[in-house]
């Protein structure tokens, strides 16, 4: 088997970084094996560092779980770059054809007649070449959400400054109807939290940090952290995100506006190619989310973190003292 890669030109600080997303990652797709997203993550990650084999692995990994999922068309170019790198792979091989014909069955691979073999057919609304773009860096979450698109209108200083007057709903009425919904926690101190919150960030000063719906739970109504957060992955489908294990760089959590961060607890906490890594609170802050999507000229992947950890790194970027 020959490999045809070699680790980019990084710097020590770089590669520092890059090693501990490695370990968050690694974690995190040991815990949810089927999180494409994040083995997307740790793949660029294992090819930026030279740690080929790796790469393979979860390559191969990845694109087998498309398979499962029914992703044909991804999983087709992960077999494809996977030969790119390992030709002499017979087993990959056998993968991609039975994929291919898959493909062929279901109408969404077009003939080799007159055009390229392979060529996929982009899934509908989505306005963009959708081969080159999940080629691009490798880490591209293939979900409408989350698509690149061409923006035209206002610019993005404009639309943060509308975003700003437009967000009145913070998540936290839809987030206390799930803990309702589901018994997660009773209705009594759902309630009696979210009053509480919808008090504190009613009118927030500058250099507050918003309330969280779960730290307030967590703090007065004896639920503890752990279990809340496992209840809202279990149904956000949101991976966790070890903020307090994680050297995060300041200049990446200002990438969204403060009204965003420090006023929707939304935080940016790494960046891999062309997805920005983003933490939040409250899974289920839909506005927030939508504003982010206009704002970031990037792929997102979202994760949850808890409130404290959130709280910390805020401070700590905009040198909060309370």
């Amino acid at each position: 088997m020959q490999l045809a890669a070699s680790p980019t030109q990084i710097s020590t600080e770089e590669r520092e970084q890059i090693a501990q997303t490695i370990e968050m990652f690694e974690v995190i797709t040991q815990a949810n094996p089927q999180d494409c997203q994040s083995m997307e993550i740790l793949k660029d990650a294992y090819q930026r560092v030279g740690r080929d084999q790796d790469y393979l692995a979860i390559a191969r990994r990845l694109a087998d779980t498309y398979v499962e999922t029914g992703q044909y068309s991804a999983a087709m170019l992960e077999y494809e770059g996977i030969l790119q790198r390992a030709p002499d792979s017979p087993d990959v091989i056998a993968a991609l054809g039975e994929v291919e014909d898959k493909l062929q069955k279901s109408g969404q691979l077009k003939p080799a007649q007159g055009s390229t073999p392979g060529t996929i057919a982009p899934p509908a609304g989505i306005d963009l070449d959708f081969k080159a773009a999940i080629s691009d860096g490798g880490t591209l979450m293939t979900t409408a959400a989350t698509l690149r698109r061409d923006k035209t209108g206002p610019s993005a200083q404009e639309q943060v400054l509308s975003t700003n007057l437009a967000l009145s709903d913070d998540g936290n009425e839809a987030l206390a109807k799930i803990l309702i919904q589901h018994r997660i926690v009773t209705e009594e101190i759902v309630s009696s939290a979210l009053d509480r919150v919808h008090k504190k960030n009613k009118n927030l000063l500058p250099g507050v940090v918003a309330g969280s719906l779960i730290d307030e739970i967590s703090r007065r109504g004896s639920y503890e952290i752990d279990y809340l957060l496992s209840s809202l992955i279990d149904r956000s489908k949101f991976a966790f995100a070890p903020l307090d294990y994680y050297d995060i760089d300041r200049s990446i959590v200002r990438m969204l506006p403060e009204s965003l961060t420090v006023g929707r607890l939304i935080l940016p906490f790494d960046m891999m190619s062309r997805t920005v890594m983003i933490a939040m609170a409250n899974p289920f802050d839909a506005a927030g989310k939508e504003a982010v999507q206009q704002i970031l000229d990037y792929n997102v992947q979202w994760h949850l973190a808890t409130p404290t950890a959130i709280f910390r790194v805020l401070k700590e970027t905009y040198r909060i003292e309370k």
